[in-house]
């Protein structure tokens, strides 16, 4: 199976144009195009969508490869939560504060009242730090 890993592969590369590592819509489309995918465009956004699992509209070689059955869905979870984590902690600190978290919410329309940051900091920040770092945010989500 190596022999599908490494085409698959290929064709994201053919694919990812601009060599940025990712593929948006366009490059997706022009490269099924190209390799003669007759279909109608909306079967081709409905693929793009399913495979963009963070939902940037961009697909990595990862979401790619795991698409395609190629990497196993565990590891995937654990770019995606450690992604997640990264775009919470917009200072970069590798620790989200109340600020980034209130910060967060006001980013997908939902504000959040300094009472609820106060409740989810409490109970997500295990070791009394005013901060949530990776392992206490992973620990909060799937608790």
């Amino acid at each position: 199976m190596a022999g599908q890993s490494e085409a698959y592969e290929a064709f994201f590369k053919e694919a990812d144009v601009n060599g940025d590592g990712m593929l948006t819509f366009d490059e997706l489309h022009s490269v099924l195009k190209k390799h003669g995918y007759n279909g109608p465009e909306a079967e081709i956004k409905a693929f793009f969508e399913a495979v963009d699992f963070t939902g940037d509209r961009k697909i990595t070689l990862d979401e790619y490869m795991l698409a395609m059955g190629k990497i196993p869905t565990d590891y995937h979870k654990s770019a995606l939560l450690r992604q997640l984590f990264t775009e919470f902690d917009k200072d970069g600190s590798g620790e989200i504060d109340k600020s980034e978290l209130k910060a967060i919410f006001k980013e997908v329309g939902d504000v959040l009242s300094e009472e609820d940051a106060n409740k989810i900091m409490q109970k997500a920040d295990a070791d009394g730090s005013g901060t949530i770092n990776y392992e206490e945010f992973v620990k909060a989500i799937f608790s």
